[in-house]
């Protein structure tokens, strides 16, 4: 088994490697204003309260976001970093170039991963008109963490699977008829 794990680790690696190599500077300001206004899961927050301020009867869809994005950072922050204990890139590797802020948490899951799908989840059943646009944002959000130099592949894998779980089990079968949309 240590064995699938040093192969896991060292394929993650060339992985984030390979995306490095593509970078390009243009996008730095995106990508670094996209991972903060993501921080804790702020701009799925913001969307959903804005949502429900808008339209009103979509407050239950709302809190539903909001109880996503909450379970989501706890279970991440307080559970799965601590136990996978994973370093960044840029301690791991001392050449590894970061192009914002270096996070002082650990590695895996990426917490901006798991909030981003999450999110992108839970907002979809709350305003579905929008869920392109979510899940576009979702994936930038995700991806932002590897092209700054933050993550490797695997936490945002990891991460995402972790936010999708959560939301599943926070929306269930929930079928949200909005009052404007009842005719």
């Amino acid at each position: 088994m240590p064995e699938l794990f040093e192969t896991i680790g060292r394929l993650d690696f060339a992985a984030f490697q390979w995306l490095r190599t593509h970078h390009w500077a243009p996008l730095d300001p995106l990508m670094a204003g996209l991972s903060d206004i993501a921080r804790g899961g702020a701009i799925w927050m913001g969307l959903a309260l804005l949502i429900a301020l808008l339209h009103r009867s979509r407050w239950p869809a709302a809190v539903q976001v909001l109880l996503a994005i909450a379970l989501t950072s706890l279970l991440t922050d307080t559970v799965a970093k601590p136990f996978f204990n994973r370093s960044r890139p840029f301690e791991s590797y001392a050449d590894t170039r970061v192009y914002s802020y270096k996070p002082t948490t650990r590695s895996l899951p990426s917490g901006h991963a798991a909030n981003a799908t999450a999110g992108a989840y839970a907002l979809t059943r709350l305003a579905p008109d929008a869920r392109a646009i979510f899940w576009i944002v979702g994936i930038l959000v995700a991806f932002s963490r590897i092209y700054l130099g933050v993550h490797y592949p695997a936490d945002v894998i990891a991460g995402a699977l972790l936010g999708f779980t959560v939301a599943k089990f926070v929306v269930g079968g929930t079928i949200w008829r909005f009052r404007e949309q009842i005719r």
